[in-house]
């Protein structure tokens, strides 16, 4: 008989393993065999009985012992529930009792929904004990929620810290004059009376140290006019220095730190002590810069023991605290052996309300007053304007014809300048934004064989972006592909001329035009603004520039166009001695052997300024010898103050009293 025989033959009272040996079960080696011999693969199994008490179960198929179904009439296997998953599988014996619930006659332990619903209530069971178990801070929470505790959390630590008691508790950390200690924070009695959540608390707002340190420096800086030099921050269980972000700019002076005995496992966190410029390794370091910085402590920081456990530890050590901090002296409490050069750093000048009043009653001087554009002589003056009035109108209505305006030599170049301003000026221009046409793209000038060095990478494409009369064919296929302009040939307010003569004489003089306006590009209507610079030279007789009359020929054009800046740095408002400001020329000194240096004052110019009196030159020479003598001043300085007050003495002495504490001290040497 053989062994599958055996085991169908065997008694109804005994059991039927298929776990082999790990029950002291004949091995299922011999069962498979037996299987395999009678028709029945692992794909299909056959169901058998087992013993008393037992439920039916299947041998044969895959999965090893879970239920796959009996066979059916036509020999199919029957559609099979997928339970092999992890999470399908079926209860332990005994499970059903955990439950209290008896066990089925099913070979699965019950049906697929008992199975699913004891298996839910497990996994809710589970879920809920896992949850009741978990500290609050580990569980997960939306960001909705999280914002709300954090506006709630805000609008709390506020309410608070505007009391007087609160207040009254930062003024009485100052243990020295510009020495602040906020140590040892969670310990304080009064913020747990309070309820004020200390920076360091894993419960803290984001934004719990900044309100301190902006506190510190409205209650304790402005309060007393007393700069805080000295902070300890130590044992405030501090596992980042996140609360820390906001120091540097509400405490900039500090030149002693103490984070000691704070549990920060990084050393990475000091940067956040770090402006954003020396994070980039720049020169200037901009807003929130601790540059005064000379001595931290770190004792007792988990990131200080771990440095100092390793293989040339202390070196490695201060490298990484001086890459970050150039400026310490020292570092825990011990001189570090450098050598430093010491730069004397003026203090900080406040000046009263009283005192501001008084240097805002003097009025500016100038040594020139501000005009539209320079122009060396109005011969070339002319010259330009001729020039710019015919060669503009082309431009914009007939570009093909300014070929003749061209030496045959000369060259063109177009770039653009698509970088934002950030001057006072934009700030300005972008108020009026909404009353213009929209920007256009700046594509069709990008997209031109420009000059700009930035978007020019090879010498070859430099060399291409010039253009030369020479080729007609393309010259005139690149106007074509320079946008449509219009230019406010209309109003000369839009226009800055800059002239002179560059070099040379008579008819081979050459000059120098520099043309800043603004213009539309069309069809778009978009303001830009442009800066072109001509090289002219004179049109002699027989040149093509000379036939089609105009009056020079050009040698050089240079575009470039950027963003629309208006026209207000050139306009109607550009004097400054239109707005009460004094042009004062620089003086020339004349040396005289018997009397020592004199100044030459011509009569002051623009608008605002004192008429000089009529006096004599040994009258002159009295009065100023009688200022020096009364106010200790030079001859240059005694001078310019007698012109500006018109010669009369009382005055001068009067107005020298009142302005004393503004006059430099070159004065007197």
């Amino acid at each position: 008989m053989s062994a599958f025989q055996q085991a169908l033959a065997a008694p109804s009272g005994s059991s039927f393993s298929i776990r082999g040996a790990a029950t002291g079960a004949p091995s299922t080696r011999g069962l498979t065999n037996a299987l395999r011999s009678a028709g029945i693969s692992r794909e299909t199994g056959m169901e058998v009985e087992g013993g008393a008490g037992r439920p039916a179960r299947t041998i044969g198929g895959r999965g090893r012992g879970r239920a796959s179904g009996p066979l059916d009439q036509s020999s199919r296997p029957t559609p099979r529930v997928r339970n092999d998953a992890p999470y399908n599988r079926p209860p332990r014996a005994g499970a059903d009792r955990d439950h209290g619930q008896s066990a089925g006659p099913s070979n699965s332990g019950g049906s697929l929904a008992s199975r699913l619903s004891r298996g839910g209530a497990r996994s809710n069971n589970s879920t809920r004990r896992a949850q009741e178990s978990t500290p609050p801070l580990l569980r997960g929470r939306s960001a909705a929620e999280d914002e709300t505790a954090h506006k709630t959390q805000r609008a709390n630590l506020s309410n608070k810290l505007r009391n007087e008691g609160t207040k009254e508790w930062l003024r009485a950390r100052v243990i020295a004059p510009g020495a602040m200690d906020m140590s040892k924070l969670p310990l304080d009695a009064y913020l747990k009376q309070e309820d004020i959540i200390a920076p360091g608390h894993r419960d803290a707002s984001p934004i719990v140290g900044a309100v301190f340190w902006k506190l510190i420096d409205i209650e304790v800086q402005k309060h007393f006019g007393a700069v805080i030099h000295t902070l300890s921050l130590a044992d405030n269980e501090l596992r980042d220095f996140g609360q820390l972000d906001k120091l540097a700019h509400s405490l900039p002076h500090l030149r002693a730190l103490d984070l000691s005995n704070n549990p920060v496992k990084n050393i990475n966190e000091l940067d956040v002590l770090l402006a954003r410029g020396e994070k980039k390794g720049n020169a200037t370091a901009g807003a929130g810069s601790l540059k005064s910085l000379v001595e931290l402590k770190l004792n007792g920081c988990t990131f200080r023991e771990n440095l100092l456990g390793q293989e040339n530890d202390e070196e490695k050590y201060q490298h990484e605290i001086l890459r970050r901090f150039p400026g310490l002296l020292i570092l825990d409490g011990v001189n570090l052996n450098r050598i430093v050069f010491p730069i004397e750093r003026k203090p900080k000048v406040v000046l009263a309300d009283d005192k501001k009043r008084e240097l805002q009653a003097i009025p500016l001087s100038f040594p020139v007053d501000v005009q539209g554009g320079f122009v060396e002589n109005e011969l070339a003056q002319s010259f330009v304007m001729a020039f710019c009035a015919k060669f503009f109108p082309l431009f914009d209505s007939n570009r093909q014809e300014l070929i003749s305006a061209y030496a045959p030599n000369a060259t063109l170049s177009a770039s653009c300048n698509t970088l934002q301003s950030r001057s006072f000026l934009a700030n300005k221009v972008a108020e009026t934004k909404s009353s213009r046409p929209p920007t256009a793209a700046f594509a069709p000038w990008t997209d031109l064989p420009g000059r700009n060095l930035f978007r020019v990478s090879s010498a070859l494409a430099r060399l291409h972006s010039l253009k030369s009369p020479m080729d007609n064919d393309e010259l005139r296929a690149w106007w074509a592909k320079v946008p449509a302009t219009k230019h406010p040939l209309e109003d000369p307010t839009k226009w800055c001329v800059d002239t002179w003569v560059l070099d040379g004489e008579g008819s081979s003089t050459k000059l120098c035009a520099m043309i800043q306006g603004q213009f539309q590009e069309m069809p778009s209507g978009c303001y830009r603004s442009f800066s072109r610079t001509f090289i002219l030279a004179d049109a002699i007789q027989g040149t093509t520039a000379n036939q089609a009359g105009w009056p020079a020929q050009i040698l050089s054009d240079t575009l470039v166009v950027h963003q629309y800046m208006s026209s207000e740095a050139f306009d109607d408002n550009r004097s400054v001695a239109k707005h009460g400001a004094l042009i004062i020329p620089p003086q020339p000194v004349a040396i005289d052997q018997s009397t020592g240096p004199t100044a030459v004052l011509p009569p002051l110019a623009g608008v605002g300024a004192v008429p000089t009196a009529s006096a004599s030159e040994p009258d002159q020479n009295a009065l100023v010898a009688r200022l020096r003598q009364a106010t200790g001043m030079n001859v240059n300085f005694a001078t310019m103050c007698m012109v500006q007050n018109g010669w009369d003495y009382e005055v001068a002495l009067r107005n020298y009293g009142e302005i004393k504490g503004t006059i430099p001290a070159e004065a007197y040497q």
